[in-house]
């Protein structure tokens, strides 16, 4: 028998329980399956089955190995027919973060100035502001949907602000922003959302970024259609590509971190009344809150260029290929009681913003964003929900974990 003929086939990724408690399967297949088969076309590029990593380690060096490919496109059978694809989704294949080098490298050397942590720290009024302002919102109504009325509005007005979106264009911008990301193509109905969100902020972004050629602001738009390197410099469609990948990267991101982070403090009152009795916790406490929730569960999809052996499991070559963040961070082998939220966990290697060369450029912006959000909402000496802790309903999304809605009481 050969590894990969023993390899087990995983079939619950689209359980229910997947989507709400999904830990304990993720530890069965640590111990027994680190390496599976699994069917999921939406992960796989339409191929259907692929294989699942699940432990730590593994996924940790599947994402430093360059015989991964992030470039699915150039090595699927489905580039051949890449002109069916309609225009604003197959942007959202053109960016860096599907991209290997020398291209990956390139695109990152032009748009990485607009995240050191300099230029991200001197962020931090505007964006404790933003919060500020839904806080005292949610402080008027008492009784809220923590999602809808905070955890979605904050990034995309913190995105806003970034990219100079204009007062003019706000809610446009937000708008179609909504369309795109609340629309998941788990239907043909959603896909339509998904494709038709996608045309209308490409025109959004193409008018934006012709605007700002002519006249540049401090805005990100205007560093992407400005940036050079070596006398480099992002074509037009590159630059609206990139306008996506921080739109997409930042918005779902950061709103499922801090509607995950406050049920997880609500589940440990222990480490919540740490956390109010020294806020300072919240500058390591943001990584744990990261390891715990993992709001993208999975890391980006790769291809093996050649046949590769992993938890000895053989990977064929062309075998599109994921590592389950997720499970990753609660691997016991590397995170002693791996299952509790500890603020004070030190060292947490957790790959939250995955790991190696497309470690995630905006990570320093996602922590400013998390520890502000939620250094404003504990500012509530009231923080309490208004239905039973076991209806609340994650969105059935493998690539995503965020809850539907976050009804609350605050005060």
């Amino acid at each position: 028998m050969t590894a990969q003929a023993g390899c087990r086939e995983f079939t619950d990724l689209d359980d229910p329980i997947m989507f709400s408690d999904p830990y304990p399967r993720y530890a069965e297949l640590r111990r027994s399956a680190p390496v599976s088969r699994v069917r999921a076309p939406l992960i796989t590029g339409g191929k259907g089955k692929g294989y699942m990593l699940t432990r730590y380690d593994d996924v940790l060096a599947m994402l430093a190995d360059p015989r991964f490919s992030s470039d699915v496109m150039r090595h699927d059978p489905v580039r051949r027919v890449r002109w069916l694809i309609p225009k604003p989704i197959a942007l959202l294949t053109e960016t860096m973060v599907t991209k290997d080098d020398p291209d990956h490298q390139r695109l990152r050397r032009l748009v990485h100035k607009a995240f050191t942590p300099k230029l991200v720290a001197g962020l931090a009024d505007d964006i404790t502001r933003i919060a500020r302002q839904l806080t005292e919102q949610l402080a008027r109504s008492g009784e809220v949907d923590l999602v809808s009325d905070f955890a979605v509005p904050f990034p995309l007005t913190v995105i806003a602000r970034l990219l100079g979106v204009k007062d003019q264009d706000r809610d446009e911008f937000h708008g179609l922003c909504l369309k795109l990301t609340q629309s998941p193509p788990t239907s043909p109905r959603g896909f339509v959302g998904l494709v038709t969100g996608a045309a209308r902020l490409t025109k959004l972004f193409e008018r934006l970024a012709d605007e700002r050629r002519s006249d540049p602001d401090d805005g990100l738009i205007s560093q992407l259609v400005r940036a050079t390197h070596e006398g480099d410099k992002l074509s037009d469609r590159e630059a609206i590509a990139m306008i996506f990948l921080l739109l997409l990267a930042g918005h779902d991101t950061t709103s499922n971190l801090i509607g995950n982070s406050v049920v997880a403090l609500l589940d440990h009152p222990d480490q919540l009344a740490r956390l109010r009795a020294e806020p300072e916790l919240l500058n390591t406490g943001i990584d744990e809150l990261l390891r715990f929730t993992t709001p993208v569960p999975v890391g980006t999809l790769r291809v093996a260029l050649e046949d590769v052996e992993i938890a000895g499991t053989r990977i064929p070559k062309g075998s599109r290929v994921f590592g389950m963040l997720i499970s990753a961070n609660r691997d016991e082998t590397v995170f002693p009681g791996a299952d509790e939220l500890d603020l004070s966990r030190n060292p947490n290697k957790h790959l939250a913003f995955a790991f190696g060369a497309h470690y995630c450029l905006g990570h320093h912006l996602a922590r400013l964003e998390g520890r502000i959000a939620l250094t404003q909402l504990l500012r509530f000496d009231r923080l309490e929900l208004t239905v039973p802790r076991e209806s609340l309903w994650f969105r059935p999304l493998v690539s995503l974990r965020g809850l539907e809605s976050l009804p609350m009481r605050v005060g």
